[in-house]
């Protein structure tokens, strides 16, 4: 059975603020284990697709949101990393360069991306044209990162830990002055390093209590792919039939991996026959 983490929304009454937090650690397991991912790829890739579950958590109404990151040196170890989070479920993967998987000078994700990282984002609310957005960024922290989208983009005042298998965002709310902003951003950064690390992050929240803390909503997260047999077949619609022959082998199959999942399929492009590997 899939092991989930939970996300937990809360509000900040006395600092009129909203958060949520999550410590993912079977999402970050799964996801690794499909990638294949040690070390501080893993992490950076964990911390991903957690930040794509926080934009989930504080949009109106979305039901899809993706993160893409890109990195905009040509001699980075890894080209894209993506998340795609849906209501219960996240998915992503890591594109790296062929034959470039050395780190590079500096710490996070400036050492796997470089500097002056593309952030785009993109949230689907279900009804008519999803909402794209890019912004450009330095810094070696993800977090840092995020927050600037917030800033230029969303332009909410928010502040963002990505602390190992533990994402954590206040925002602020309508009537949010910098007092009531100050209240909550003091009281996060008195969260210590080994709470951050250890703790359940509803003993985390205790850090809030003077801030009338109350929690208002919870949702259950894992890592899932919701790839098909057809789905996959349709990836094949738009290839013309003299390059089909050429990706084609001597039975006249084709294979799709899936890049979220791994998972192989086969179609014959002479009698439309697919089969899972």
């Amino acid at each position: 059975m899939t092991q989930k983490d939970t996300l937990i929304r809360f509000l900040l009454p006395e600092a009129r603020a909203r958060g949520a937090i999550i410590r993912g650690k079977h999402i970050i397991a799964e996801a690794n284990a499909i990638h294949g991912l040690q070390g501080e790829p893993a992490l950076l890739f964990g911390q991903t697709l957690l930040a794509s579950i926080m934009l989930l958590s504080i949009s109106k109404g979305g039901v899809r949101q993706v993160l893409q990151l890109d990195a905009s040196d040509e001699n980075t170890p890894i080209k894209r990393m993506q998340a795609e989070s849906k209501s219960g479920a996240v998915r992503g993967y890591v594109q790296w360069r062929e034959g470039a998987h050395t780190t590079l000078e500096g710490e996070g994700i400036a050492a796997l991306m470089g500097k002056n990282i593309l952030l785009s984002t993109v949230r689907d609310l279900g009804v008519g044209q999803p909402y794209v957005s890019t912004v450009q960024h330095d810094s070696a922290w993800l977090a840092d990162h995020m927050l600037e989208y917030l800033r230029q983009s969303v332009q909410v005042q928010a502040d963002m830990l990505l602390v190992g298998d533990l994402a954590m965002m206040i925002e602020a709310m309508p009537g949010c002055d910098d007092e009531h902003w100050f209240k909550a951003v003091e009281a996060m950064a008195k969260i210590n390093n080994a709470a951050l690390a250890n703790d359940e992050p509803e003993e985390i929240l205790n850090v809030f209590a003077n801030l009338g803390c109350k929690v208002v909503g919870q949702d259950v997260y894992h890592y899932t792919c919701s790839c098909s047999k057809e789905t996959m077949k349709q990836a094949l619609a738009g290839i013309a039939a003299e390059d089909l022959d050429e990706l084609a082998d001597e039975a006249g199959d084709v294979t799709l991996s899936c890049q979220y999942c791994n998972n192989h399929v086969k179609v014959n492009i002479g009698t439309d026959e697919n089969t899972c590997d």
